[in-house]
């Protein structure tokens, strides 16, 4: 497994500075001191590597979003996982690879790409369902509004902030921006809009719901 998982770091970052056909089998196993043979033990051909490196990365998240739902309300857990996201593309050297690797998207093969695609889309929809689950919990602890959409919310704060993300790595702001003291803001504007209202304060409450409508 160790083997496994410097075969496809090497990857990442042999796949990340070249094209894909420039790309070797015996580049990546020699990179790290291993012989062709290793390479192909773990992974039937080039392609076969790649499609696993996507698969890992998409499992690092995973275990990522998991880490940061330590926090003892759902509500902030959402806020530290983004955060920690948006920290990543600022200061994370490897998340820098990672998007210069999905930015030669185009130089893979056909059938490579088809494959990566629908793991990204799958993974995609898998965070927004996790994010989806702590909404709900929110809800559930009193936290936001009982007639907001999870489901819809979920796919607004994901959309946000993967936004966000891709124009930082790729250097689209042309200006100099905090981005976590934005990531803040973003979510105190979404933590004053969506607070669960005081039930007692009945104008508030139907003035909210005439707002999501």
């Amino acid at each position: 497994m160790e083997t496994r998982a410097r075969l496809l770091e090497s990857a990442l970052v042999a796949m990340s500075e070249k094209s894909f056909s420039k790309v070797s089998m015996n580049e990546i196993a020699e990179n790290i001191g291993f012989s062709k043979g290793a390479a192909y033990w773990h992974f039937k051909n080039k392609g076969d590597l790649l499609v696993n490196l996507i698969e890992s990365l998409c499992e690092d998240g995973r275990k990522e979003f998991e880490s940061n739902c330590a926090a003892p309300d759902a509500a902030g857990a959402v806020r530290s996982y983004f955060r920690e996201k948006m920290s990543e593309s600022i200061h994370s050297e490897r998340y820098k690879r990672i998007n210069k690797l999905f930015q030669r998207k185009m130089e893979w093969p056909e059938d490579v790409w088809g494959r990566v695609y629908s793991l990204m889309r799958g993974w995609a929809e898998s965070e927004r369902r996790m994010v989806e689950r702590l909404l709900v919990k929110a809800q559930g602890e009193g936290m936001i509004r009982p007639d907001v959409s999870a489901g819809e919310l979920s796919a607004v704060i994901t959309a946000i902030f993967h936004g966000l993300m891709v124009f930082q790595l790729e250097g689209i702001f042309s200006v100099g921006m905090d981005l976590l003291k934005q990531t803040d803001f973003i979510f105190d504007a979404f933590s004053k809009e969506l607070e669960s209202p005081d039930p007692n304060d009945t104008n508030k409450y139907n003035f909210q719901k005439e707002q999501v409508r």
